[in-house]
Order: structure tokens, then sequence, then C-alpha cells
């Protein structure tokens, strides 16, 4: 019987995140590979091996590699870590078959669990007279638990779910309002009973806390991002964003990028030490 084995893929931009292929190594033997390795090879000879791609901002040429792989090896399953994360990213993952999906930084236990019942399963010897469906183990939200009784609770969660669709659009708070079938007037107070700010203030922190995450990623420029989220005015978004963090939108990204060079020069040289 081939031992199953764990292909870490770095499928990243900026560098591969040290912690999770240390996460990874406490359980399992790992290889480590990148995407000018190849994975041609990934189950050749009998080969059972569970590929774990990890992204940091994915990219047209990184999901196409995912969807190449998983077409010209479809047996081989494949769990996605990523940094960027959206609903549109999660969709997409579901539908390219990835067997599970996980934001970084993921959670220990989500990830053994994951690894664990993927691994008995492939390990395990297959009946010819029947097919092992593999259903990888999930969760439900905390927020499951929690019965929506209130109306109030339902035109939130409309407002928000519209905003975050379209955030990158004009939004115009007697529109929403007229899509949630209550009044401008009324949307406003169950906002500032709901977040302790006006529904145009959450508009703009959603925005502003979109536009952080977009900035960790240095392919997009300034204005790429202030467009993106909804921004007509570069000069505008860069005075808003200032306010809300303190930066401006390059300082925030300068900052981030030397924190994530700080992050990988302390890891190469504690592997320096270890030699």
């Amino acid at each position: 019987m081939k031992t199953v084995s764990v292909v870490l893929l770095d499928a990243t931009q900026y560098g591969a995140d040290p912690e999770l292929a240390k996460m990874i190594e406490t359980w399992f033997p790992v290889e480590r590979r990148n995407k000018r390795s190849g994975l041609a090879d990934i189950d050749a000879n009998g080969k059972k091996p569970i590929l774990c791609f990890e992204f940091d901002f994915p990219d047209i040429s990184t999901l196409s590699l995912l969807n190449d792989t998983k077409r010209n090896h479809p047996s081989v399953p494949i769990i996605m870590f990523t940094e960027q994360h959206s609903e549109a990213l999660a969709v997409w993952a579901l539908r390219a078959r990835v067997w599970d999906y996980f934001v970084k930084p993921a959670l220990p236990e989500a990830v053994f669990s994951s690894l664990s019942m993927l691994t008995d399963a492939m390990s395990a010897p297959r009946k010819d007279s029947t097919r092992n469906l593999l259903t990888p183990p999930h969760q439900l939200p905390d927020d499951a638990r929690f019965q929506k009784h209130r109306v109030i609770d339902k035109l939130v969660e409309l407002a928000v779910a519209y905003i975050e669709q379209h955030l990158h659009e004009k939004l115009n708070q007697s529109d929403i309002a007229e899509r949630c079938s209550t009044t401008s007037y009324h949307l406003s107070r169950i906002f500032k009973q709901t977040y302790g700010i006006t529904f145009q203030d959450y508009i703009m922190r959603r925005r502003l806390d979109r536009a952080a995450e977009l900035l960790r990623n240095a392919s997009a420029s300034v204005s790429d991002v202030c467009w993106t989220v909804g921004f007509r005015d570069a000069s505008y978004f860069s005075k808003m964003f200032y306010r809300q963090t303190g930066l401006t939108p390059s300082q925030f990204r300068r900052q981030w990028l030397d924190s994530r060079r700080e992050e990988h020069t302390d890891f190469g040289a504690s592997l320096a030490l270890r030699r």
C-alpha cells in the first residue's frame, strides 16, 4: 500500500507563509514545490498525494494552474489555502471541486481534521462493488445556531448582502431601502441600532476595510483599488483612508510589504541557524 503524502505547492506572489508548512509538518511528511517545479509526476508510480495549493493573492495564472492540475489528475485531492478571501473565490473553489478551502491563518485543528479524514479515506481499501464518496468535514457556522425572529434582522441582512455585492458601484440609500421594502429613514435607524454607526458610515467603513485587503496585493495600483471599492476621486479616497488608518494607501502598502519581508527574513535566518 502506498503511503499518502502531502505536496505543498507555493502558488503565492509574495512568498509562502512558513507557519503553514510548519503546521502541516507536525502531522505529515511534506514535499514542497513551487510553480516552476511542475506537477506532471504528481501521481506517478502509484503515488497517493494530497496536493495543497497555497495562495496569498490568487491570479489568473495560478488559479488556471489549479484548474489544469485538477483536470489532468482528477484522482488527486486538492486543498486550497488563501490569504485573500472573497465569496466569489470560495464559490470558484467549490465549482473547481477543491476538497477543502481555508483562509489563512487557518485553524490547526480544522486543517488536521481535514487532512486526517482525507488520509484515512485514501488509505482504506476500495471495494469493487461500492464507490467511496469522500465528503470533507465541515462544521456548521456558529451563527447558524441563532434563529432570526425579528424583521429588523432580515432587513439588515438584505441590505448588507447587497452592499457587499455592489461595493464597487454607487450606493444610494433610498434605492437600497426600496429593495429591502422599507423607507430610507427606517433603514438608517436600524443600521444605527445594529452597528452603532449611520448607514453611510457603514458603507464607508466597508469600502476602506476592503481597500486595506486589496492594497496588500502590490499588483493592484492604488487607483485600481480606489475604483474597485467604489470611490471615484483618488484624493478623497486617500483622505478617508488616512482618517481611518493614520496612513495613506501607499504608506499602508509599503508598511505591510516591509513587515512581510521581515517575516521571511526572520524565517530564513532561523533555518540557517538550525543547519
